[in-house]
């Protein structure tokens, strides 16, 4: 008889062995799918970053285009990302870049003479730039 209850004693021992494994499989199964979401909607943000910058770019490109005294307002929407986005147009790099969630986007602009400037997006209330070509510089003002 002690044998027998030695062997159950074994088989249960095995048993919750198995049931412990089984369970570790299965959460590094819902670990790993957690991740992967959330590496996803990294990317989809960081795709509306790049967004928002070729948005800037194309503004500054077409107020470059048309000559001195042109002027275009830019409106750049509330929530466009989920949290608030610095965009930098950046007279050393001819580019804009935007800096979202401590991340750079850049992308490269035609006119080489542009006065520096920064906004930050707001999750609230629209931003409006103001774009200007002075004499073949491009200007910016905004709130």
């Amino acid at each position: 008889m002690k044998k027998l209850d030695l062997d159950k004693k074994g088989q249960a021992s095995v048993e919750l062995l198995f049931i412990t494994l089984i369970f570790l499989v299965i959460m590094a199964s819902v670990l790993s799918l957690v991740g992967s979401e959330f590496n996803q909607l990294n990317a989809a943000d960081m795709g509306k970053a790049r967004a928002l910058g070729e948005k800037v770019v194309g503004a500054i490109n077409a107020v470059y285009v048309n000559g001195d005294g042109y002027t275009a307002n830019l409106t750049i929407p509330a929530g466009i990302t989920t949290t608030a986005s610095v965009i930098r147009v950046n007279n050393s790099t001819d580019s804009v870049d935007v800096i979202y969630n401590n991340k750079t986007v850049s992308v490269k602009m035609i006119p080489q003479q542009v006065n520096n400037f920064n906004i930050t997006t707001s999750t609230t209330t629209d931003r409006i730039i103001t774009i200007k070509n002075v004499k073949g510089v491009i200007k910016f003002q905004g709130y």
